[in-house]
C-alpha cells in the first residue's frame, strides 16, 4: 500500500470517528401552553354587526366588564352588549378556548359566544362573536384590557 492511499484511509477513518462522536442526542422538551388569563377589567374597543363597524353609533366608552378569578364577572355602565347583568363566565378550554359562556344572575341558561384572544398591534384583545337576539345579526365585540 502506498503512502497516499494509507494516508487517505487513516484520514477517512479519523473523519468518520469524529463525525459519529460529534452528534449528540437532543433532549426535546415541549413547554405546555399557558392558560388564557382574561381576569381584569376590559373595555369595548370596537363593535361590528354583520361585518359593518358600528362603534361610532353608540358611546361605548363608559362600558366595562371585569372578569374575576373566581369565575364571576361584573358589568359596569351598561351598553348594548351580549349580557346585561352580572354573573359567571367560563371558557370551553383553558389553553385553547374557542367559546366563552356567560350565565347571568337569576338565569339558568348560558349564553355562548365564539372567543378569540389575539394580540392586535401589540395589545391583547378579547374578541366575542355571537347572535344575542336575531340569528341573522352577528355581532362582534373587540375588548381591550384597562390597565
Amino acid at each position: 500500500m502506498n503512502y497516499s492511499r494509507r494516508f487517505f484511509l487513516v484520514s477517512l477513518t479519523v473523519l468518520l470517528v469524529l463525525t459519529i462522536n460529534s452528534c449528540q442526542k437532543e433532549s426535546t422538551r415541549t413547554n405546555p401552553e399557558a392558560k388564557k388569563n382574561i381576569t381584569g377589567s376590559w373595555k369595548i374597543a370596537s363593535v361590528s354587526r354583520n361585518g359593518v363597524d358600528i362603534t361610532n353609533y353608540f358611546d361605548f366608552t363608559a362600558f366595562e366588564i371585569q372578569f374575576k378569578e373566581d369565575g364571576s364577572y361584573i358589568v359596569g355602565n351598561q351598553a348594548p352588549f351580549i349580557i346585561a347583568k352580572n354573573g359567571t363566565w367560563s371558557l370551553d378550554d383553558d389553553t385553547h378556548p374557542l367559546r366563552i359562556s356567560f350565565t347571568q344572575q337569576g338565569e339558568s341558561k348560558a349564553i355562548l359566544n365564539e372567543f378569540e384572544y389575539p394580540v392586535v398591534e401589540g395589545v391583547r384583545r378579547i374578541i366575542l362573536k355571537g347572535s344575542p337576539g336575531c340569528r341573522s345579526n352577528v355581532y362582534q365585540y373587540a375588548l381591550e384590557e384597562i390597565k
